[in-house]
């Protein structure tokens, strides 16, 4: 997940409330005091020049300590993207809490300990399902702007009137133009239903593995956790996967001489 650089932190509300704020100003003052304490024995042009460095050492603790915190974890909201991304997340969402559900039964000891460690990798699938939802919206509404219906008619009409014919080279690039963006469309297409259909199933099995870790906390088995930690961990390898197969879509060919793909026309 990308996560802000410092100029993002530095120039945020936080920062710009420790500037003008009562205990901001208390800062730089502390500072410039400390500052004048130290350097006024010596002369009173350093004096002033500590005066300045201290206020400056005192105000930027004071901005250290408001620069927001880059998160380690991202922050989900199911809701932010429409079906059926949603509902992958929500069922990835569900599969977490009962799995957290199921280790709080587990008697405290080393199986817990195991089971609970387990428990982290399918945070970390919910994370890369969220990642692969938010990318696959996107997907789904650059397919929406491609309108394939107006571009068929419009390679149709450019086959019909070459009548047999060769066509020319301003022909023959504009239907190879209309060909390509077809090729995207389909490829757009391709893609999403795959991924829907992996997210499912990979949802099915986060199911299972909740199912298993029940299981586990009835038969206080240790040997069959190695088995579960490495289904949940290929769970976060095959989302990850997803993730970059919708990152690295390439569409080669897909814009026509303009470099631009010809987008949908009204709603």
């Amino acid at each position: 997940m990308a996560q802000l650089s410092f100029r993002d932190r530095f120039f945020s509300p936080p920062v710009a409330r420790a500037l003008t704020s009562p205990s901001g100003i208390l800062s730089f003052g502390a500072g410039a005091a400390v500052g004048i304490v130290a350097t006024a024995p010596v002369s009173v042009p350093l004096a002033a020049v500590g005066a300045v460095v201290g206020g400056v050492v005192g105000l930027g603790a004071r901005i250290a300590v408001a620069l927001p915190r880059n998160s380690a974890k991202p922050s989900i909201d199911a809701f932010a993207v429409q079906e059926p991304w949603r509902h992958a997340v929500l069922d990835a969402i569900r599969a977490q809490g009962r799995f957290t559900k199921a280790v709080r039964t587990f008697r405290d000891g080393p199986l817990k300990t195991a089971v609970g460690a387990v428990g982290d990798r399918m945070d970390d699938a919910v994370d890369e399902c969220w990642q692969v939802a938010q990318r696959g919206q996107l997907l789904t509404e650059a397919r929406r702007a491609i309108n394939d219906r107006e571009t068929a008619w419009e390679l149709q009409q450019a086959q019909n009137a070459l009548g047999g014919n060769t066509p020319n080279d301003t022909q023959a690039r504009t239907i190879r133009s209309l060909e390509s963006q077809l090729e995207t469309a389909a490829r757009m297409d391709a893609l999403i239903e795959s991924t829907k259909d992996r997210l499912d199933l990979l949802n099915a099995r986060l199911d299972e593995s909740v199912t298993r870790a029940i299981e586990l906390s009835v038969s206080g088995g240790q040997s069959g956790v190695a088995s579960l930690d490495d289904d949940v961990e290929g769970i976060v390898d095959e989302l990850a996967s997803l993730r970059l197969a919708i990152e690295d879509l390439n569409s080669p060919g897909s814009a026509g001489p303009s470099g631009e793909p010809r987008t949908a026309r009204g709603s």
